[in-house]
């Protein structure tokens, strides 16, 4: 029953994630050819620091919502549930303007570092202006409450095709970096709006009241540790993507430009693999939050190795599958010119089978309402990450990030193997 939830919300958010990732793969297809290897390193070095910051700063209080939420609506508390709902808001806003004033501030000082001159800054401080309309954390617990996941997929389909649409123009008319920066802009600035107006249809919010000091102290006596859990998970969220953004900046200090465009056309390619998990997780956490507050832990553990087990038939499917084919499908679709990415894609997608394949483990631990757990595994598996990639980068080249990146996915999974099993056993 709870697993046919989990694949039928799944299913609905994969059937936009799919179609996006279709329309993705052609933008992709045609910023690779229309700017070679080096053009697409440095458009996404600019693209991922002003993502790298976004993640990092400004909080999404989706996880810590519905885990309250889901504990009010087992006690039938809506007015609490919607006064929580408007706090979120509230901590979204501020999030979103301190993360675009940071992004805009930082650059400066890490031009040096990474080389940067004028043109790319002025490209990251206008780029940036993105961070503004990235305000989703409520209305992603809003969605995935009320299960209307629908909204996920129309989000992604609307900024695909107009991403397509602009990308296809800039390449016939004008393909410099800066035009499909703006374009990329453009797509992401509707499909936010979209996401966020949309979700008022469901729940009146009054964010601004709690700019009033009673009214916050009133909600957090109500929902205690409700901060604390809503900043655990965002450092933990912000710690797993650094991992995935961070090594993008760092290929282009330690090995240049043209090794980022490589690797940019491995992540492209791995978003096969999260087309599964990513549906997945986001409707799986709600599932498992409201079976642990029910204390149905037969259903809760059942539901964790079921999915556990169709994602690593899945994962490991689409692997072998790359590793015969991978080289035509490549030369194919951007040229050539990226063919050395099938090398690394060999290793990389190591540690992405692994994380598709355990894809319940974060979220379980969230719904337990252990958020300090995830954090810490995340921390140590990330620092081994750097660790690995800074003595190794000499020997191995770019495909030093795809041998860093598995050895970070195996510790991780060994810590949060070890302590999954001890806590399941002493329940």
């Amino acid at each position: 029953m709870y697993l046919n939830k989990v694949f039928k919300n799944a299913g609905i958010l994969a059937s936009g994630d799919f179609i996006a990732a279709v329309l993705g793969f052609i933008s992709f297809g045609i910023i690779g050819r229309s700017l070679g290897v080096e053009g697409l390193g440095s458009f996404s070095v600019i693209v991922t620091y002003v993502t790298l910051v976004d993640k990092f700063v400004n909080f999404q209080s989706w996880q810590a919502l519905i885990k309250y939420c889901s504990k009010l609506k087992v006690d039938n508390k809506d007015y609490n549930s919607i006064q929580l709902l408007s706090f979120g808001l509230l901590i979204d806003i501020i999030s979103a303007l301190l993360a675009f004033f940071i992004s805009i501030t930082l650059c400066s000082y890490l031009a040096d570092f990474f080389n940067w001159n004028n043109d790319y800054l002025n490209l990251i401080k206008l780029y940036s202006i993105v961070i503004l309309f990235n305000i989703e954390g409520t209305p992603t617990a809003i969605f995935r409450i009320r299960n209307k996941f629908w909204y996920f997929s129309e989000k992604a389909v609307i900024i695909s095709i107009i991403k397509l649409i602009l990308f296809a123009f800039v390449w016939l008319f004008s393909s410099e970096i800066s035009n499909y920066l703006y374009a990329t802009m453009l797509a992401q600035m509707i499909g936010y709006s979209y996401f966020l107006f949309n979700s008022f249809k469901y729940v009146s919010l009054t964010p601004f009241r709690y700019f009033i000091k009673d009214n916050v102290k009133l909600i957090l006596s109500k929902n205690p540790n409700f901060l604390s859990f809503i900043f655990t998970t965002n450092i933990q969220t912000s710690l797993k993507l650094t991992t995935s953004l961070v090594d993008t900046l760092v290929v282009s200090k330690f090995i240049g430009n043209s090794a980022v465009g490589i690797l940019q056309v491995t992540k492209q390619f791995s978003k096969i693999f999260t087309q599964v998990s990513s549906p997945l997780y986001k409707s799986i956490y709600p599932e498992l939050a409201s079976l642990w507050e029910l204390n149905k832990i037969v259903e809760f553990k059942n539901l964790i190795k079921k999915s556990i087990k169709y994602a690593t038939i899945f994962s490991f499917s689409i692997y072998f599958l790359f590793a015969l084919f991978g080289k035509y499908i490549i030369t194919s679709y951007v040229g050539f010119e990226f063919i050395n990415s099938y090398y690394l894609m060999l290793i990389y997608f190591v540690g992405i089978v692994i994380h598709v394949s355990t894809f319940p483990i974060s979220p379980a631990f969230l719904a337990m309402g252990l958020p300090k757990i995830p954090l810490k595994t995340t921390l140590v598996s990330s620092l081994t990450f750097l660790v690995c990639f800074y003595f190794i980068y000499e020997i191995f080249g770019y495909l030093a990030i795809g041998v860093s990146f598995a050895i970070m996915t195996i510790v991780w999974l060994l810590q949060n193997s070890i302590i999954f099993y001890y806590k399941m056993k002493n329940l």
